[in-house]
């Protein structure tokens, strides 16, 4: 299935496919948390599952009113287009309850993209207890921007900087966005690349950051190697989206 028929925002779907996947290729589902009612699910490859260190971990959905990359990390998985060889783990859908109100906080009001030092949020503590001890290469969050009008990324890489290169191979679906800022700090070209210390990446994070901890920064702390996050403009059509999210995915 390549277009969506159906409202972007229609989680029963999501979560039913998601079933069915899991079902057909053998893959590990874990409910780890409900927030009203919906499941927060964990899927893990056989690798993953058991408890092979490293490899990739992608989330979508952290929130609910950026509808494409649940779509499309759906639609990637379906089409086999993951790796066949590295430990996989996935979070399709952290936010099920800002995905069906097509809001940017979670059940209970919270921007949970500003939560992930609180363990006193269900969601996050059954995140980090999921998580402990688990050590991956590629941390990979997906998002979108209202105020964009192309991609861009932030990028927080130990090795390298291919940031650039996998924005090139997603530029001809949606151009970059050419400037602007990510919380408070500008980038060129589409890309931001943090090259902080550790130490000095939690100061930053404490001093600019109002509210608290993105995932993509908790993520390279305590569990990956390299972390991205991949945006999108919320505003352009959907498929063209998903399919920028796709490409970013195949590209990393």
């Amino acid at each position: 299935m390549t277009e969506l028929n159906h409202s972007g925002h229609d989680f029963s779907l999501l979560l039913w496919r998601w079933e069915s996947f899991v079902e057909k290729v053998g893959w590990k589902i874990d409910v780890i948390a409900k927030a009203s009612d919906r499941k927060v699910i964990a899927i893990q490859n056989e690798k993953a599952a058991n408890g092979d260190l490293g490899g990739l971990y992608i989330s979508a959905g952290v929130h609910g009113d950026e509808c494409a990359p649940v779509w499309a990390l759906l639609q990637w998985c379906e089409a086999k287009e993951y790796p066949k060889d590295r430990p996989i783990t996935l979070f399709p859908c952290l936010n099920p309850h800002g995905l069906v109100e097509n809001t940017r906080g979670d059940h209970l009001g919270i921007d949970l993209n500003r939560s992930f030092q609180h363990q006193s949020h269900p969601v996050v503590a059954a995140w980090m207890r999921f998580l402990q001890g688990r050590k991956f290469d590629t941390a990979v969050n997906l998002h979108e921007d209202y105020d964009s009008t192309g991609i861009y990324l932030y990028e927080l890489a130990r090795r390298g900087s291919p940031g650039d290169e996998l924005l090139k191979a997603c530029e001809d679906i949606i151009p970059r966005e050419a400037s602007g800022m990510v919380d408070g700090n500008p980038f060129e070209n589409g890309l931001l690349r943090r090259e902080a210390a550790e130490e000095e990446l939690r100061q930053i994070v404490e001093a600019e950051l109002e509210g608290g901890w993105p995932e993509a920064i908790w993520l390279y702390l305590f569990h990956a190697e390299n972390s991205f996050t991949f945006e999108t403009p919320s505003e352009m059509a959907l498929e063209r989206r998903i399919k920028a999210h796709r490409r970013f995915l195949n590209a990393l």
